[in-house]
């Protein structure tokens, strides 16, 4: 497949300074750790991406590969962001040398979504079925959709359009927007729906929006974007609370039957994981929502075995996330092909 690539040049008076935030927090945050050569340039490449930073003597000079333009345009709105989080004017003076978007439109990839119809699935999810057109065409690009909400749901949305910088321009103020991640658990086409599994709880506002979704009522969304496909491995190790319950569902879709490992997932007692996950030859080992947390660690240490294990994904909570990254690396000897661990939520937060 022929990739797609960006580049652009930062001017800078402290490149280095910009540069070691910049890999550290997505080290420390994001789990991405970045090769370094000799001359200083610092590089990550994980399924079909690549991100290639050079210090020069007055700026930063960027690169970026993506298997499609689709896919670029996350990536780019990525670096834009996080560059942001340290040098907001440098994130607004980045400029792409082949930006496709038309400025002042929505994303490409942006979509207004209808509820269908939201109901509680299982004690502590809910499921909201969506009208989302042209999915048919979308859904090859991956299994994580942008769920995009005004963050006053009395207002009439205003959903973002394309920057000068290769990012969407989000409103302020009055009318900003709440976005959050999630997991297309099902797709059905040919009639363009897909159903969302959002774990219930009190506070977070896509939750509340889940329980409270009506028929009719519109929402945007970015995507799909995200895994497309699993490496072939010996075996394999899949875990996740309710958060992530889609996306193992997902990959084990992805799956052929003679797939071996486990998979260890939260589900409530009442709740027969066979109803909820697809057919797999991998065994599945269930914990309850209260208990998983303090227990999935030492499980995935007793199932996993290096040199069998080649294969591992995680997603929850992010102190789980972190001591499952280091297994994983660490342990099984797995690297940034071969495992992801991914913080769906944080404790407290």
């Amino acid at each position: 497949m022929q990739k797609v690539t960006a580049e652009t040049t930062i001017a800078l008076a402290a490149p280095q300074a910009l540069l070691g935030e910049f890999v550290a927090h997505m080290r420390d945050d994001h789990g991405m750790f970045f090769n370094v050569a000799d001359d200083g340039a610092h590089s990550f490449e994980n399924d079909g991406y690549r991100i290639e930073l050079f210090p020069q003597d007055r700026g930063l000079r960027i690169r970026l590969e993506a298997p499609d333009e689709h896919a670029m345009s996350f990536t780019k709105e990525g670096i834009v962001h996080h560059v942001e989080e340290f040098d907001v004017a440098a994130a607004e003076s980045i400029r792409w040398n082949n930006e496709q978007a038309q400025i002042g439109t929505t994303p490409e990839n942006f979509r207004v979504l209808t509820v269908l119809k939201s109901e509680m699935l299982f004690d502590g999810m809910q499921r909201v079925t969506l009208h989302y057109p042209d999915i048919k065409a979308l859904q090859s690009r991956g299994i994580h959709l942008r769920l995009i909400l005004p963050c006053d749901p009395s207002r009439v949305p205003v959903w973002p359009v394309m920057g000068e910088n290769g990012a969407p321009i989000w409103p302020v103020g009055a009318d900003e927007l709440h976005a959050r991640y999630v997991t297309l658990k099902n797709i059905r086409a040919d009639v363009e729906e897909v159903d969302i599994d959002i774990v219930r709880h009190g506070t977070g506002m896509i939750s509340q929006w889940a329980q409270n979704a009506s028929q009719g009522q519109l929402v945007g969304a970015m995507g799909p974007a995200g895994i497309r496909n699993l490496p072939e491995a010996k075996s394999y190790f899949l875990a996740a609370d309710g958060t992530g319950l889609p996306a193992v569902a997902q990959l084990l879709s992805r799956l052929s039957q003679d797939a071996m490992g486990d998979v260890v997932v939260a589900l409530p007692a009442s709740v027969d994981y066979r109803s909820y996950l697809p057919e797999t030859g991998l065994t599945v080992h269930t914990l309850s929502p209260d208990a998983f947390e303090e227990n999935v660690v030492a499980m995935a240490e007793r199932l996993t075995i290096k040199d069998t294990t080649g294969y591992a994904f995680f997603a929850g909570e992010f102190g789980n996330a972190q001591a499952l990254r280091a297994h994983f690396k660490k342990v099984l000897g797995l690297d940034k092909t071969t495992q992801i661990s991914a913080t769906y939520w944080r404790r407290d937060r």
